[in-house]
């Protein structure tokens, strides 16, 4: 979370240049933004799934009536 959000910082720091830039920006400049949001999406969506099964497998997950 923390590398996220320091990315989304030094991006939209960047963002804030662009836009004062006197070249339109277009959207293969938000592309790279976008796609490491789907990166960090995946690894957090697949550690959860994993800690998930571990808790499922040991036991430790909600409790069943």
């Amino acid at each position: 979370m923390i590398l996220s959000g320091g990315q989304s910082m030094l991006v939209g720091v960047l963002f804030i240049k662009q836009a004062n830039a006197p070249a339109i920006p277009s959207i293969a400049d938000i592309a790279p933004y976008a796609a490491f949001g789907a990166f960090y999406f995946l690894i957090s969506a697949t550690w959860l799934a994993i800690a998930g099964a571990r808790r499922r497998r040991s036991g430790r997950g909600a409790a069943t009536h």
